[in-house]
């Protein structure tokens, strides 16, 4: 495919939307395949404007339907390949993600996280309303390219090992995504490497309950250990060890 240049939509668009939640929301329902309307609402002001930045174009593959995986997993490794040389600055900029949500992504985020009339997903899942980290990791198609990010591992067979695991169940990543060590991603590894162990150990014990408590304890780690100089090989014991008890506790 050829070069194009990357798009932020503007502060006039967002706030238009922020401003307008249940009708943009009926408006996505009406329309699932292309944003004219958008273009017909927003008269005088442009809704996406370019930048000098440049990538591969791409086209993501459309799912079945909110629970198809195999596509979710197929779709995050393309907008990371995609967009890993980009700047983290652009990456973590909702300007970005929000022209891929309306516009290179429009059909297949409506899919993965369909919109209804009265709940909040448009505004937690499209326009980053939980903030920036947390915004990120909410993201119909942010949380996909950061899954990548955070999970692939070049000195596993398949590098994309981690990256199955967490979409197959995104509750083993999304405890871990909000916290602010998360930005180390020697931890995050340590820490999925350990779930990952026990569930190929002990098979499918999960809870929503284990995530939690696992994500609280590296908090506490982090209270009296630099989690920084802490090796991914340590943090992966720890966390086993902490798993352990967590399912004996529970018996």
């Amino acid at each position: 495919m050829s070069k194009i240049n990357i798009k932020y939509m503007t502060d006039v668009a967002i706030k238009t939307f922020k401003n307008s939640l249940n009708f943009f929301s009926k408006e996505i329902i009406n329309n699932p395949n292309n944003i004219k309307w958008l273009h017909e609402y927003i008269k005088g002001d442009p809704i996406f404007v370019e930048k000098k930045y440049q990538i591969e174009d791409f086209e993501l593959y459309i799912p079945r339907d909110s629970k198809d995986r195999e596509t979710d997993f197929k779709n995050s490794v393309l907008l990371y390949n995609s967009l890993k040389d980009l700047p983290m600055s652009i990456l973590t900029d909702e300007r970005f993600w929000n022209w891929i949500n309306f516009e290179k992504g429009y059909k297949v985020a409506q899919i993965n996280m369909p919109i209804s009339i009265d709940n909040s997903v448009l505004k937690d899942h499209w326009l980053f309303s939980q903030g920036q980290r947390r915004g990120l990791f909410f993201g119909v198609l942010s949380r996909c390219f950061f899954r990548v990010y955070f999970t692939i591992d070049d000195s596993l067979k398949d590098k994309y090992e981690l990256t199955k695991f967490v979409i197959n169940k995104p509750e083993r990543f999304r405890n871990l995504s909000w916290r602010a060590y998360s930005s180390q991603k020697h931890i995050v590894l340590g820490a999925l490497k350990a779930e990952k162990k026990i569930i190929d150990k002990f098979g499918d014990i999960e809870k929503a309950t284990h995530f939690t408590e696992l994500a609280k304890y590296i908090s506490q780690l982090g209270s009296v250990m630099l989690l920084d100089v802490i090796s991914e090989e340590e943090i992966s014991k720890l966390v086993y060890k902490k798993y352990i008890q967590i399912l004996i506790a529970k018996e």
